[in-house]
């Protein structure tokens, strides 16, 4: 990789270090049990936030995915970031819980762009034979939002209350994200030339949406990821109030939550390595059956020390599941439509994210503990691990207009 594109990597993982997937989910964890005790709020009515965030983002990807195809990654990122940034701030200074949900629905549409797709189109663009690393490098950053933003709200939440928490996101986002967008984000040349030009020719190789989806991988992708997403993103809010129901003390909860986003910060970087080196598929068959592994870890009545590799297995999993999407769309349906279908895809994804904590938070309001849930969710990460059995070989487009398969 040249300079130009490590750098492009590199602000791509932090821009998505600080979407609304981790800012949003890795803090609310940390904010929820103080909010609980100023506003009198129930688990189940704070995980609500995430699970309309993630519904309303889930509506409007498909559109966002379309603009950026047709306008280009960085004329939707710029000002979405702004607006998730007045959004999180906004968040400090809220009196009422239909404030409070307000925001979290700006964060889920007027603030979509910030979410991944935009990346993903020009990581994409700039990269074939290694596009799986650069994927993966780029795609770790959710990981590494899970990472430091439980310890860095939990220490200004510490020191200054839950509100400061959220003020302190907001200025990562004006302090840090916008200026790097501005400063190197944008698609490869021929994204920006004309259709017409011959370097522009390869860039739009592949599957319209509609052709996308008459193909039965459109269908089986969506089934995978949406049953993963489902219990992965739905224990993200609850992990850190699961540990300290477990006796937990709130800043080892904190540490954990964000040794689970280490986890997967490392899984990402793993996962994009391997699958330009082997099968795609076998890959997933794996990290999803860890995942499994690490709910049962919680699930049963172990000592404290079982949280430790349930965290590692479930963060390692969590690499698998957005940037799999992400490099299994680009090699199935090609650059053409890219972003629409990858948006559309991740936006049934993102109603299993929002239907998950909130499923989450209600099996623990009527029986006072997770335990149930998470004994379910360990036989639906092995369907999904079964369901990657029935996808097709993918093709991979080459820059050049060939296609190989592997």
């Amino acid at each position: 990789m040249r300079f130009k594109e490590y750098s492009i990597v590199a602000i791509s993982l932090f821009g998505i270090s600080t979407g609304p997937a981790a800012f949003g989910l890795a803090s609310i964890g940390v904010v929820s049990e103080p909010m609980s005790i100023e506003f009198g709020w129930s688990r189940t009515a704070i995980s609500a936030a995430v699970s309309i965030m993630m519904l309303c983002t889930a509506a409007c990807l498909p559109i966002a995915g379309r603009i950026i195809d047709r306008l280009g990654a960085r004329r939707v990122l710029i000002p979405s970031i702004l607006l998730l940034a007045l959004s999180m701030a906004g968040l400090a200074f809220v009196q009422s819980y239909w404030q409070f949900i307000a925001l979290y629905i700006a964060m889920g549409t007027i603030a979509v762009g910030t979410n991944s797709t935009a990346y993903m189109r020009v990581i994409t663009s700039w990269f074939d034979h290694r596009r799986g690393l650069a994927i993966g490098i780029a795609g770790s950053g959710t990981g590494l939002g899970f990472a430091y933003v439980p310890v860095f709200t939990q220490a200004l939440v510490e020191h200054w209350g839950w509100r400061a928490g959220y003020l302190g996101l907001a200025l990562i986002l004006l302090l840090g994200t916008l200026p790097l967008v501005l400063l190197a984000i944008h698609e490869a040349p021929e994204h920006d030339a004309p259709h017409d030009r011959p370097e522009a020719r390869a860039a739009q190789q592949g599957d319209s949406i509609r052709e996308a989806m008459r193909k039965a991988d459109f269908w089986v992708l969506g089934g995978i990821f949406v049953v993963l997403a489902f219990v992965l993103y739905g224990l993200i809010p609850h992990l850190v109030p699961l540990l300290q129901d477990r006796g937990v003390s709130a800043g080892q909860a904190a540490w954990i939550a964000s040794l689970f986003g280490s986890a997967a910060f490392a899984g990402r970087l793993l996962i994009g390595f391997m699958v330009d080196q082997f099968d795609a598929r076998r890959i997933a068959v794996i990290f999803f059956s860890l995942s499994a592994l690490g709910l049962l870890l919680l699930a049963l009545p172990l000592p404290t020390w079982a949280f430790l590799p349930a965290a590692l297995l479930l963060g390692g999993s969590l690499g698998a599941e957005v940037d799999m999407l992400a490099y299994l769309t680009s090699r199935y349906f090609g650059l053409r439509s890219f972003a629409q279908i990858f948006s559309t895809l991740f936006a049934a994804v993102m109603v299993a994210m929002g239907l998950g904590p909130l499923a989450f938070g209600f099996v623990f309001d009527m029986s006072g503990s997770y335990t149930a849930i998470l004994a379910i969710g360990a036989p639906i990460c092995l369907v999904a691990a079964g369901m990657v059995l029935l996808l097709s070989s993918y093709a991979q487009r080459a820059r050049g207009g060939q296609v190989t398969t592997t």
